[in-house]
């Protein structure tokens, strides 16, 4: 097999055939497909079905026999996360304005109304925030943004290793070194972690001016394989990537836009716009 695949089938008699584990990288868990073929086809035309301009060949990406099971590799990290943050918080509070209008009759009338204004106090505080099962792809096929995109997974319900679970379904090594991954997570939990504390961290009606600064500890790092249906396209732009997580049917990609479609379109509201002036010009000439 290539050397970045764990799982495959014979391509003489389609027996299942698994590395055994000692071979690889060491897995952890394996989460098992929850969504079937016809499931994830679906979902996928569903996807598709909103995305008229796009090539005919992408929207036929819907049929069953276009999509392939397979076992993505993914880094699950435990971190702890340790923030800073400095803010300006704003207290509501409301004084009573007295003022003039003009009622239907056109008379001066005197009215009160409430006015919202804002206090605003300086804020410093800490913030520790524990992580887990933080999720990075390992794949070098599976770009980062489109695995964030996939998520969430359900890990709560994968198993122990067992080259069983693999039989028959593709499955792939890691190909996104250590370093390169551990990097990636740590920058997405920074990020989480302040986007946290602007949450629900905060006192106060409101906030300006929030800065903080994390310093990531990462922990224990598992390889785990997750389930993903996957459609690939040839297109003069390069292979068009399409996936289904294989537990939830949530469908990720990047659909490119047909040029003859675009151009049909553009024409068919020209040639509207054309008729509907043709149109009110004869009845502005009978009139």
């Amino acid at each position: 097999m290539p050397p970045e695949v764990i799982s495959a089938v014979c391509a003489f008699c389609e027996g299942p055939l698994v590395l055994a584990q000692s071979e690889a990288e060491p897995i952890d868990r394996i989460a098992p497909f929850l969504v079937d073929r016809r499931a994830a086809a679906e979902a996928l035309s569903d996807f598709l079905a909103q995305r008229y301009l796009a090539p005919e060949v992408v929207r036929r990406a819907s049929t069953p026999d276009a999509l392939r099971p397979m076992f993505v590799p993914f880094y699950a990290y435990d971190a702890v996360a340790h923030t800073s943050y400095r803010a300006e918080i704003g207290i509501y509070w409301y004084r009573t304005e007295t003022y003039t209008t003009t009622d239907s009759e056109g008379k001066t009338v005197t009215k009160t109304r409430q006015v919202r204004e804002t206090d605003w106090h300086p804020l410093q505080g800490s913030h520790v925030s524990q992580w887990r099962d933080h999720l990075v792809s390992a794949s070098v096929g599976l770009a980062e943004a489109h695995a964030n995109a996939l998520e969430p997974f359900d890990l709560g319900a994968a198993m122990p290793w067992s080259p069983a679970l693999l039989a028959g379904i593709e499955a792939e090594r890691p190909t996104v070194d250590h370093d390169t991954a551990s990097q990636t997570a740590a920058g997405e939990i920074t990020e989480l972690a302040g986007a946290e504390i602007s949450a629900s961290h905060l006192p106060g009606d409101t906030y300006r001016d929030l800065q903080w600064r994390t310093r990531c500890d990462l922990g224990e790092v598992r390889l785990v394989l997750l389930p993903v249906w996957i459609a690939v396209f040839p297109s003069p732009g390069g292979p068009i990537q399409l996936l289904v997580n294989g537990q939830t049917t949530e469908v990720v990609g990047t659909v490119p836009t047909s040029v003859p479609k675009v151009i049909g379109a553009v024409a068919a509201v020209v040639l509207l716009l054309a008729g509907l002036t043709l149109l009110f010009s004869t009845i502005g000439g009978l009139w």
